[in-house]
């Protein structure tokens, strides 16, 4: 018998979840909570949408006590981590069958991997991170917690991403660059040199966006 989920979350990032926790084939999904008022459908991909985290309790009582998150969002994904953590939950970690796992790859818990997707030997992924559809972490890279990879993002070997970090869908990131915690790195641009903390860089080659003066 399947172990049963629950995921956080009712959007558009939850289908896909969806898809890749049934095509895994290791966990039963009992269905989705999301702390939106308005939850729009009955329930998605036929899994029902159960209300939002007033079910909580209800859903540890039975025994389900593992979620995966399916907000896109670094830092409502952190926010509601924590708080599931606070009600001892686990996260499960959903990695889709068509993903290239590399040996002595470690990856986090709650991290999802998405179709396509490929990370290379000895790379490190942390935890509730979003590696997504056909990007790529080559090898030795260590990816933080919370980050998100966006579709078709190049991470060449040896490159550090921080907490919170957000690297955008078709964006490069050479080797052994190491980009700072919660930045953004703009779709489509070339990173070339080391980013810091809190910054948005874009461009080819990658430029740190100066804030406008008023």
């Amino acid at each position: 018998m399947r172990e049963k989920i629950f995921i956080f979350g009712a959007g558009g990032h939850a289908k896909v979840v969806i898809d890749i926790v049934r095509k895994q084939k290791i966990y039963e999904i009992e269905g989705l909570v999301d702390d939106n008022p308005a939850l729009g459908p009955a329930e998605i991909l036929n899994c029902p949408v159960l209300g939002g985290r007033e079910v909580l309790s209800r859903l540890y009582s039975a025994g389900i006590k593992t979620a995966i998150i399916a907000i896109g969002d670094n830092r409502v994904r952190k926010e509601i981590a924590e708080m599931l953590s606070n009600e001892k939950f686990q996260f499960a970690t959903a990695i889709h069958p068509s993903a290239s796992i590399g040996e002595e790859v470690r990856i986090g818990r709650g991290t999802v991997v998405m179709a396509n997707s490929v990370i290379n030997p000895g790379s490190v992924i942390g935890e509730n991170a979003i590696i997504n559809t056909s990007s790529s972490v080559d090898h030795d890279c260590r990816i933080g917690n919370f980050t998100h990879i966006c579709p078709g993002a190049i991470i060449a070997g040896g490159v550090v991403v921080g907490e919170l970090t957000l690297v955008g869908m078709g964006s490069s990131l050479l080797p052994a660059v190491t980009i700072g915690s919660q930045t953004i790195v703009g779709a489509g641009s070339v990173v070339t040199a080391d980013l810091s903390d809190n910054v948005t860089a874009i461009g080819v080659p990658a430029r740190v966006m100066e804030l406008a003066v008023s």
